[in-house]
């Protein structure tokens, strides 16, 4: 990548590291004794001459000091040799990993070839530094020789925003809000507004506050936020709208996309933001519009920085334009990045220093947040000196006005945050990316120090935090991160030339001969194949995506030929991502990429992959979610560290044991077959963590009776337990000492057991001892008849179990494992102890468990789930205390059951769902604000007119199969929302007129409903497919002046946790 000095002086050290892990003695010893053969030699003699180069390099200035052009060419040149330096170091590294694989001694030719290479790459260092002297590189200065962080070590936006984070915001903020909630639309029924001003000054920050305010959220029926970009797509923007409205993917030709939007937005109330968008095509923007134009009333929110964009997309009324903040807001959110928001004061000197920086940031929030990032927790006067008297505010940029704000942010970054920085700029600008994505990409290419102690997951994560705290990412929704347009150029403009994303035809291939990181994010495969393989010789990184996914290409097809040709002539790879692309086969020639740290093949149509990987002994990172099968000698990768399998994979070959470095392994398979793996090679993978899925499939006799192989995986998070086909269920004690010997780490999260055959759960499952255990799933083990012992686990907060057709009653042992109430008497007896003189603290162990803190079950339990339970009658046991913190219950196809317990024993319930559930009758919960049932008969529709439920605040009556329900204001007066949906025999819902709390009204899918009135004090009604209802509502000649009523085409969801239970 782009940089001089420190970047080289950085690469040399992890280079020298290596070499040195590498070597033999001989190499690396003091004495005057030769390494034995030619390439330890000039390993040796390379390993000297990077030395002095590096410690020529630490004693002059970083790169950002390089001013003439002569010094820029000089560095050019040495970074350019450095690389192929790197290359020949790691092609040593192969040698060495594969002679240890293959127990070769030498490999002859190969050996002489690299030792050349060496020699070859010494000369070219000496020659590049003859001409140190001439150049003169300056000294680092003395006391301030460095900033003190320097010792350390393209833009998709989302709809999310910390609003204390924003500051100096609240009049334009009002403008939108005020404009929203007007009936201000046009003829056509959409109204656009467009906030326009330069990069930097908060458009996207401001247009997130809008959304995300409650007012606005009430309004709208459906709210959407798509960040638009440069490339005004309009099949792809329509299905990114479509998608935002519906949160689901869909992949479809314009037409059938336009018609489903259209359908969706019909008669609705809707909200779009377009954020960052640049096209200022008059047809683009009427193509997209037309199918916004069926909504009822739409507003469309606009962010841009051209003016011509808010003229052509018609704006209902004049742009917002933002202007920069004033010196004292820009100065306050200075202080609150710099200082972490914490209440406290700068010092006097640094306080001066900071004015004159923020002075220079113009009012541009977002470098006073970039420049305070960078300062963040910082009191050394220099650090802060550096800045204000910073060459680089006299950049010269006049398209990018904070362009140097940016820049002096970057220069404060270390070293290795750098690299990993301008990395990023090969992904393209609207790209979401994620965490461990970022770091898995960042680890093949040596950015990260060589540290024992540390692994360089750990490091990677750590650089994610430092960039969010410096505001160069930022975080969206999950593990994921986005960066600022601005931030994006940086990227670019400090990666120079070794950074490329091509998008489409448009580029200036001359760059490829210099070009390290490729990504194609584009359709268009002719470009792949046109493209000379001779001008990308220096390329480390190539991504291809977003190809011609569903396609299958065949063998013969010329992009197998394509890659197959990329792989004979890449030899210098170390990362390959081939996601979402229509390859159905890597040919062999994939063996030759012996570099190669990262392969990616999701969402792909490979389903096998050659054998040849197994040649691939750097491979550290193996995405193969859509292959089925593995190669035989698999074990061979001994730098695996992630392998990310998919649940359909065939088997799992012997040898997965010899992959002693792996971290992630999501799915493991175990099975009677000699050839697939054996459990027991679990054992030697000490360093497995985060997520593993094991199946066992058919009667599986090959369990070793030696150790417990999950249960020294202290990293491991999450476990799931599977069994397929197990046809032999006469022999339950098997399948039981199958899952005894499965026990995991007490460090274990979350658990999950499905279609356990076994008659009866072993002790660890519900054992004390896992007070890490936040989730739990027992799931289809239909030969259990009670349930185990759970009520002692600490930490549980959301507890499922579905299918278990065994279990008939729920008692007190589901709570605890019958250890007895402190009200009941517990008798210990001592006798014959004539001897003894003392009892120490060991009987106090002994009677810890009868101790008042062991009486409380389910202390931590918020959510709790039963399904498909069909013999389950009863379920009773609970004592006063017991599930103190329980929140939500929902039971769903539980048709038996009939004893509940009351609402007195379970006090903090606020939420219930009893949907299919047969005569269950749950009254007088005085605790409930959210109830949803669906009522199965005539006769049990009358409990509702007879319960008391004095704070339900929502009512959803779902899928009920009677004619009539009875409501009672007095029964339920705090009612303010009522949902009634799929109820197609419902006739009447008797005293809905009466609610005089009410306020909102929502009916689906009742053909039959007939309208009786409704309550004066309502608010809002909403109706989908209620022909009956919505004529007598249609015939009303007197209505609430205030009410609001759509009796269009609603699209009423309900989403609730059962609807995706199988």
């Amino acid at each position: 990548m782009a940089g001089g000095g420190g970047f080289l002086s950085s690469m040399f050290t992890t280079m020298v590291a290596k070499l040195h892990s590498l070597a033999s003695p001989s190499i690396t010893s003091s004495s005057s004794s030769l390494p034995h053969n030619n390439i330890e030699r000039e390993m040796s003699k390379l390993t000297e001459t990077m030395r002095r180069i590096q410690a020529k390099l630490d004693d002059s200035e970083e790169e950002n000091h390089a001013k003439s052009h002569s010094e820029k060419l000089w560095l050019s040149e040495l970074k350019d040799v450095a690389y192929d330096a790197e290359d020949v170091v790691e092609e040593y590294e192969y040698k060495v990993l594969r002679s240890k694989q293959l127990h070769e001694h030498n490999s002859g030719t190969y050996e002489d070839e690299l030792a050349n290479k060496a020699a070859e790459i010494r000369k070219r260092f000496d020659e590049i530094t003859k001409e140190w002297k001439l150049l003169k590189l300056p000294k680092k200065a003395g006391k301030r020789k460095r900033n003190p962080m320097l010792s350390e070590m393209n833009r998709e936006t989302g709809s999310l925003v910390v609003e204390s984070d924003v500051l100096g915001r609240e009049e334009e903020k009002d403008v939108l809000v005020k404009w929203l909630l007007s009936d201000d639309t046009t003829g056509n029924g959409v109204s656009v507004i467009a906030v326009i001003g330069m990069g930097g000054l908060g458009k996207t920050t401001l247009a997130q506050l809008v959304y995300n305010d409650q007012r606005v959220k009430s309004y709208f029926d459906l709210t959407g936020w798509v960040c638009v970009s440069e490339n005004f797509h309009v099949v792809s923007l329509t299905e990114k709208i479509l998608q935002s409205f519906t949160k689901v993917k869909v992949h479809e030709e314009l037409d059938e996309l336009q018609r489903a939007l259209q359908e969706k937005l019909q008669g609705k109330r809707f909200l779009l933001v377009l954020d960052d968008v640049w096209n200022d095509n008059f047809c683009l923007w009427e193509q997209l519009k037309k199918p916004l134009l069926s909504a009822i009333a739409g507003k469309v929110i606009v962010t841009t920085r051209n003016h011509s964009v808010a003229r052509i997309m018609q704006t209902t009324r004049d742009s917002l334009k933002l202007n920069v903040l004033p010196f004292d807001v820009c100065w306050s959110l200075f202080k609150k990045v710099t200082l972490g928001g914490a209440d406290i004061s700068l010092r006097p000197d640094l306080e001066d220093i900071g004015r004159r920086i923020v002075e220079k940031c113009k009012g541009l929030p977002l470098a006073a947040k970039l420049i305070g990032g960078a300062l963040r927790n910082d009191e050394d006067k220099d650090s802060w000196t550096d800045i204000i008297e910073s060459e680089v505010w006299k950049l010269d940029d006049r398209n990018i006005e904070v362009l140097p704000a940016l820049k002096i942010s970057y220069d404060c970054m270390p070293i290795q945050l750098k690299r990993c920085f301008q990395y990023l700029s090969f992904f393209r600008k609207d790209t979401c990316l994620s965490s461990k994505g970022i770091v898995q990409l960042w680890m093949p290419q040596g950015i990260f120090p060589l540290d024992g102690d540390k692994r360089a997951e750990d490091i990677g994560s750590d650089y994610i935090k430092r960039l969010v705290e410096r505001s160069m990412l930022n975080p969206e929704e999950g593990s994921y991160f986005s960066m600022h347009d601005l931030v994006h150029y940086l990227a670019q403009y400090v990666a120079q030339d070794e950074c490329l994303c091509v998008i489409d035809d448009n580029f200036d291939r001359r760059k490829l001969q210099e070009i390290r990181h490729l990504s194609f994010d584009s359709e268009n495969i002719k470009m792949i194949k046109d493209i000379n393989l001779q001008q990308l010789k220096h390329l480390r990184t190539l991504l291809i995506r977003n190809g011609y996914w569903g396609r299958v290409f065949p063998r013969q097809d010329k992009f197998f030929g394509v890659l197959d040709n990329l792989f004979q002539k890449l030899k210098y790879i170390r990362a390959l991502g081939l996601n979402h692309t229509s390859v159905a086969e890597l040919p062999d020639s994939l063996g030759n990429l012996k570099l190669l740290r990262y392969l990616s093949i999701e969402n792909t149509h490979v389903r096998s992959l050659p054998e040849s990987i197994c040649n691939l002994y750097n491979l550290q990172i193996l995405h193969a979610g859509s292959v089925f099968k593995l190669p035989r000698h698999i074990g061979n990768l001994i730098n695996l560290r992630h392998l990310w399998l998919s649940h359909q994979i065939d088997f799992l070959p012997s040898g997965i044991g010899n992959l002693t470095n792996l971290q992630t392994l999501s799915h493991f398979n175990i099975s009677h077959e000699e050839e697939h793996c054996n459990i027991g090679e679990l054992n030697s993978l000490m360093k497995l963590g985060g997520s593993i899925s094991i199946d066992i499939i058919g009667y599986v006799n090959n369990f070793s009776n030696s150790k417990f192989p999950l249960k020294t995986k202290k990293y491991l998070d999450s476990l799931k337990l599977c069994w397929y086909d197990w046809f032999d269920y006469a022999d339950e004690k098997k399948a039981e000492w199958q899952l005894e010997y499965l026990e995991p780490h007490v460090n274990l999260k979350t658990l999950k057991i499905t279609e356990y055959p076994g008659v009866k759960f072993v002790g660890w499952v519900g054992a004390l001892s896992f007070t890490k255990l936040t989730k739990l799933v027992l799931k289809d083990c239909k030969n259990c008849s009670k349930l185990p012992s759970l009520g002692q686990l600490p930490s549980l907060e959301e507890l499922e179990i579905a299918g278990m057709d065994g279990v008939q009653h729920v008692g007190r042992e589901f709570c605890s494992m019958l250890i007895p109430s402190p009200s009941s008497q517990v008798e210990l007896n001592i006798w014959q102890m004539d001897g003894v003189q003392h009892v120490g603290s060991g009987i106090s162990s002994m009677l810890e468990p009868f101790s008042s803190s062991y009486k409380i079950a389910f202390p931590s339990l918020k959510l709790l789930l039963f399904s498909r339970m069909k013999n389950w009658k009863a379920w009773d046991g609970i004592q006063s205390g017991d599930f103190p913190n329980l929140h939500v219950i929902e039971i769903f196809k539980c048709s038996k059951l009939i004893n509940f317990p009351k609402w007195s024993l379970l006090p903090s319930v606020k939420e219930m769902v009893l949907v299919s559930c047969g005569a269950l009758d749950v009254r007088c919960w005085f605790s409930l604000t959210n109830l949803t049932i669906g009522i199965s008969s005539q006769e049990h529709s009358e409990w509702m007119s007879k319960s008391y439920f004095p704070i339900l605040q929502h009512l959803i009556l779902l899928n009920s199969k009677v004619e009539s329900v009875r409501l009672s204001q007095k029964r339920i007066p705090s009612l303010k929302t009522l949902e009634i949906s799929d109820c197609p025999t419902l006739r009447v819902v008797a005293g809905l007129k009466n609610l005089t709390s009410l306020n909102s009204l929502y009916i689906e899918a009742c053909p039959n409903l007939e309208f009786k009135g409704l309550p004066a004090t309502l608010k809002q009604v909403k109706l989908r497919r209620c022909s009956l209802f919505k004529k007598g509502l249609n015939e009303q000649q007197h209505m609430p002046n205030d009410l609001v009523w759509k009796t269009y085409a609603l699209s009423f969801q309900y989403t609730n946790t059962f609807f995706d239970k199988s």
